[in-house]
């Protein structure tokens, strides 16, 4: 990912120019326009809302001053002033267009002449009514949404604190809400959108905790509201000076952005097969033995060869590989076996993923010394111990806020060198989960001395960024697995995404109704910020299953990850086989709910279609992918070519060899290839 940035000055303003983003700063004390795949997403200027003595604040004398430009990273300063109150801003632009606002709020105060008793003191009453920072971004970028933390998270026994298990994700309603503080929202739609990022609510200040950030909703507009001050601040209620003045102290917030797509979503997002060994489904033996065994009932074919055969590009390896849990310092016996599996794979023209998490080890040389400088403590668990692993050990996750951040870094650097694997998996490395271990610095104490989390954006960034740079400077990938918390700032800097997980702990014991579209549009596309995604699996029959996992994926342009060897594999290298079969690469994405553009419509709602539409000049080609959204059984439905007079015929298939009268059991998919005839 080579990164450029472009500055260039204007009057009483700057605009900072990236890959396909563009923000400017004209006559405001924040972003005027935020540009991303040449659309202003925004209404208009994000701005500072607020009111003092009972009156609204126009604030004046805005000046934008640039600062400083190096070509990665560019700062600019805005200042504004009231009656009562100056609002200063320090704005810090980086390479991949991720920007963050430093705003200063504070009572003007008194000059230096008023002080020397030259001119007469009379500053004006410095009553703060509220203090809200709007976000006015158009409709039409305005129909998906995602918000973390949200309430899907799951507990110790699998169940989560909603029974609505996409809380957070999906389509914007029509009516106004709000939603509690969240570290990380997004506000778009299929193919771009704004994340705005924030580490802690400290300075908050909150009529009601549950109303923290509001979804101003109307038909032109929706309006991203944060509440940073309800009502006048309590930290200055009772400081005054002798003379009955306030004493002059500011306020301070740092709030994050980043536009998206972050870079260019790839023309085809199929190339690599992965197959994610020991996922859910847990093989009883160590990898080495495993893959060079047979590996499926009444066959002979040894584990290198069946995914050699079957398609298999890129073989990631579950935490089991590596005898201490995550530990970059591999033991003897670890070295010995991932020397043969590389080998082996290799050989075979295979690729070698590894895994690492985000915990410690009880069993690691390091953990009386550092574990509890290295510990996540979030808000919700006391300081316990968690995970079970064999060999036998206990784990707790980490926070990449501490120190563990640069061995971890310099460890994989070092690692990757000796054993020459082809990239990391990183499982929940890239989410920016609550902490509040002060030992490293997180959490923060309010006036009252209680201990609130704070979310460690700009640290796990940090680690994104140095572990990709290892990676893709030796032409290996960095693969991340994260739950419902898209935080672009960090998974921008990652080859690609897995998603789905949290959903699994409701799928596999209630299964679903109909595929929750909102919610894979919003997060599961990646067209919309630019990274190629797949689906996570697990299955429990007959109640969820990996055919039903298509039905999920294949409409949204994506796939689902085979976890296990036998089955799903199979299935999927069929898939593979009528994907690589068609120049995808070539073509344009049509989703089933772009209807302007999508050459098919089916006569049943309840069937979808998707396609690639490969035009050479003079005739179409199509990659067609059908499936029933639902659980309903579907007979007697038709796929329609909206150009009449236009024919197709079917050139390859998966389960029909017509497109009309098709039956669908619940959330059954069928692939077609066709071709116009004449």
């Amino acid at each position: 990912m080579k990164n450029y940035q472009k500055f260039l000055e204007k009057n009483n303003g700057c605009s900072i120019e990236v890959w396909g983003r563009e923000y400017a700063i004209e006559n405001s004390m924040l972003p005027s326009s935020v540009v991303s795949l040449s659309d202003n997403l925004l209404f208009s200027n994000m701005k500072i809302t607020a009111s003092e003595n009972g009156r609204p604040i126009d604030f004046e004398d805005v000046t934008v001053i640039p600062c400083s430009f190096d070509g990665k990273k560019s700062k600019v300063c805005t200042t504004a002033q009231s009656d009562a109150f100056i609002v200063n801003t320090s704005l810090t632009f980086e390479d991949d267009g991720f920007f963050y606002a430093d705003i200063k709020l504070m009572p003007k105060g008194y000059t230096v002449p008023q002080l020397f008793g030259l001119e007469k003191k009379s500053p004006p009453r410095t009553d703060l009514d509220y203090f809200y920072l709007d976000i006015p971004i158009k409709k039409e970028f305005s129909k998906l949404y995602h918000v973390y933390p949200n309430n899907v998270m799951p507990d110790d026994t699998g169940n989560t604190k909603n029974s609505e298990m996409y809380s957070g994700t999906g389509f914007l309603p029509s009516e106004s809400f709000f939603v509690p503080f969240s570290s990380v929202v997004f506000i778009g739609n299929d193919e771009k959108g704004i994340s705005i990022f924030n580490e802690s609510d400290k300075n908050w200040q909150l009529n009601d905790n549950d109303k923290a950030i509001e979804f101003i909703i109307d038909e032109e507009k929706v309006v991203l509201r944060l509440h940073l001050l309800d009502s006048f601040p309590e930290k200055w209620k009772a400081k005054y000076t002798e003379n009955g003045q306030y004493v002059y102290n500011d306020i301070s917030y740092r709030i994050a952005f980043q536009a998206s797509p972050v870079r260019e979503f790839p023309k085809n997002p199929y190339t690599e097969k992965r197959l994610h060994i020991d996922c859910f489904k847990k093989i009883s033996n160590d990898y080495d033995e495993f893959l060079r065994n047979p590996v499926v009932d009444s066959d002979r074919e040894i584990g290198y060869n069946r995914i050699k055969r079957l398609g298999v590009t890129t073989l990631i390896l579950h935490e089991k590989w590596n005898q201490i849990q995550n530990c970059w310092e591999l033991t003897l016996p670890t070295q010995r076996r991932i020397k043969e599996i590389i080998e082996e794979c290799h050989k075979r023209g295979i690729k070698v993923v590894l895994y690492f998490g985000y915990e410690i080890s009880t069993l690691s040389d390091f953990w009386y010394d550092h574990a509890t400088e290295y510990k996540r403590i979030q808000k919700d668990y006391s300081d316990n111990l968690f995970w079970y692993r064999f060999p036998a050990q206990r784990e707790h996750p980490v926070c990449y806020h501490s120190d563990i951040s640069n061995h971890f870094v310099s460890g994989l650097e070092k690692l990757v060198d000796e054993f020459d694997f082809d990239g990391v998996y990183l499982d929940g490395t890239a989410m920016v989960w609550e902490c509040k271990n002060t030992n490293h610095g997180c959490g923060y104490l309010d006036d009252d001395g209680n201990l609130h989390p704070t979310y460690p954006i700009f640290a796990v960034r940090d680690l994104m960024k140095r572990v990709y740079d290892v990676f893709d400077s030796r032409n290996k990938t960095v693969n991340c697995h994260v739950s419902d918390c898209i935080c672009t700032a960090a998974v921008g800097y990652c080859h690609g995404l897995w998603l789905g997980e949290y959903i699994q702990y409701s799928l596999v014991k209630h299964g679903a109704k109909s595929m929750p579209q909102g919610y894979l549009r919003s997060t599961h596309s990646g067209r919309n910020f630019g990274i190629p995604t797949e689906f996570i699996v697990y299955e429990n029959k007959p109640i969820w299953s990996f055919d039903d996992a298509f039905a999920f994926s294949l409409p949204h342009g994506i796939l689902p990850r085979p976890n296990d060897i036998g089955e799903p594999l199979e299935k999927i290298s069929k898939i593979w086989s009528i994907i690589d079969s068609f120049p995808v690469e070539k073509s344009k994405w049509c989703p089933y709910f772009d209807k302007l553009n999508n050459p098919f419509s089916t006569d049943d709602d309840r069937i979808v279609a998707s396609c690639y539409d490969c035009f050479d000049g003079k005739n179409h080609k199509y990659l067609l992918f059908v499936v029933n959204s639902t659980t309903d059984i579907v007979d007697n439905c038709s796929v329609i070519l909206k150009n009449k007079n236009k024919n197709v015929k079917i050139c390859d298939c998966s389960y029909s060899d017509r497109l009309n009268n098709l039956s669908f059991s619940r959330f059954e998919s069928k692939i077609f290839v066709l071709e116009e005839s004449r």
